[in-house]
């Protein structure tokens, strides 16, 4: 299985696009491609087209001719965000434009390549929040939380140019440090974090916090277990609020139970991101974390899939158990279990290790997936679909089905939208 959900079928948003760059203006394209439909204009609409969610224009010292189509796009069209694009800087120009309610601008060509991302983080911000949320989950022990957070980590750090934290809450005995060869080190540790929480402003909080050789930011388990007892839930939500103002993306390895703190973790996230490997109790365990999410409230958007070690006689069973699961976004990491291995043997991040691996490519997409909401679907295949679905695995599938059935016609109202955006994507 490739994908399992074209690109035409992604529900696009439609981009208008002033300039007469042709190359910017391809260059936007393709950075947007994931998520908006570019249509090129010459002159302002008489009358605005309502399904636009999107303006761009290019700006290359034409100032006047610029403000004045702000000006138009902003009387016509209340509410649609307008970013500019930067081909020179020019102060008395952004102040001006910005006063009259341009959203953002984009330095061109240096952000042409991120402005999902800068897009992104302006919403955020719009709607009072600022950085990403992602929480690396499973009930299940041994399934690789832990080596996907941390490469996970130093792909999202590369996206937000050295904005990420990764943050260890799998208490007791966490190894994020381990995995970033960090072992040995006096690194900062939650406990401190917490001693100084009044203080921080923006040069004491990134001056504090340990970093990576790769510039990523880590906030570690304190060194002795004891100091985890003055831990509690509401201290954990503080924690992620204080840091989610300085960074934008704090991705948490967070610890295989249903405790207080991994609770406040999954409440503050922005993406609980369940992982599976392909067997039975994994799958059942992912199966209780929907249910739990479910029960909790937490919007479904939020929930992703990503299925660990897969491998190409998985695709016909992994289709039919996503399925069932009903989870709108899923993703796959092939089973590289000696690339993995030797890196942590190296002492080295997989894009270090083995940077043209297919497996450091997936998970490039699926960093980006967390970060921008898009996911690109362009690594090749893992190979061939097996015939059928075999063994207790298929028994437990239809078992979960006619659960599933049974509720639906007890509750017909809690169905899913037909009309849902489906994300089922496979990033092999």
């Amino acid at each position: 299985m490739n994908q399992s959900l074209p690109t035409s079928s992604m529900a696009l948003k439609q981009a208008l696009y002033f300039g007469s760059d042709e190359d910017l203006k391809e260059a936007v394209r393709v950075s947007v491609m994931s998520k908006y439909l570019l249509e090129p204009m010459t002159e302002i609409p008489h009358i605005w087209p309502e399904e636009i969610s999107l303006v761009l224009m290019e700006y290359h010292g034409n100032s006047e001719e610029i403000l004045e189509k702000i000006n138009q796009v902003l009387t016509l069209a209340k509410g649609v965000p307008i970013y500019i694009l930067l081909k020179e800087k020019n102060a008395d120009f952004i102040i001006e434009a910005n006063h009259q309610g341009v959203q953002g601008f984009v330095e061109c060509p240096n952000e042409v390549f991120n402005i999902l991302s800068i897009l992104h983080m302006q919403d955020r911000r719009r709607q009072g929040k600022n950085g990403n949320v992602s929480s690396m989950f499973s009930l299940k022990g041994g399934v690789g939380c832990t080596a996907l957070a941390t490469n996970l980590a130093s792909h999202l750090n590369d996206l937000t140019e050295g904005k990420t934290v990764l943050v260890d809450l799998n208490m007791p005995l966490g190894d994020t440090s381990l995995y970033l060869n960090m072992e040995g080190q006096r690194l900062y540790s939650l406990t401190d974090f917490v001693y100084n929480l009044n203080r921080f402003d923006e040069k004491l909080i990134y001056k504090s916090l340990s970093r990576h050789e790769s510039g990523l930011y880590v906030l570690s388990l304190p060194s002795e277990v004891s100091e985890l007892d003055n831990l509690n839930g509401e201290l954990i939500k503080t924690i992620i609020q204080s840091l989610r103002r300085y960074y934008d993306h704090v991705i948490i390895d967070c610890a295989s139970d249903l405790s207080d703190l991994t609770l406040s973790c999954l409440d503050e996230s922005d993406n609980i991101v369940l992982v599976a490997e392909p067997s039975l109790s994994s799958f059942r365990a992912v199966n209780t974390a929907i249910q739990l999410t479910q029960k909790l409230g937490y919007l479904k958007e939020s929930i992703k899939l990503v299925v660990n070690r897969s491998t190409s006689h998985d695709d016909e069973m992994l289709e039919e158990v996503v399925d069932a699961l009903d989870v709108s976004t899923v993703a796959r990491v092939a089973n590289d279990y000696l690339g993995f291995n030797e890196s942590l043997k190296e002492g080295r991040l997989l894009k270090e290790y083995k940077p043209e691996s297919v497996v450091n490519k997936q998970l490039f997409n699926i960093a980006n997936m967390l970060h921008n909401g898009s996911l690109k679907l362009d690594v090749g295949e893992l190979g061939t679909k097996p015939a059928r679905v075999k063994g207790l695995l298929s028994g437990w599938l239809s078992a979960y089905k006619g659960s599933v059935k049974k509720k639906s016609s007890k509750n017909p109202s809690s169905k899913t939208s037909s009309t849902a955006i489906d994300k089922n994507v496979a990033v092999s």
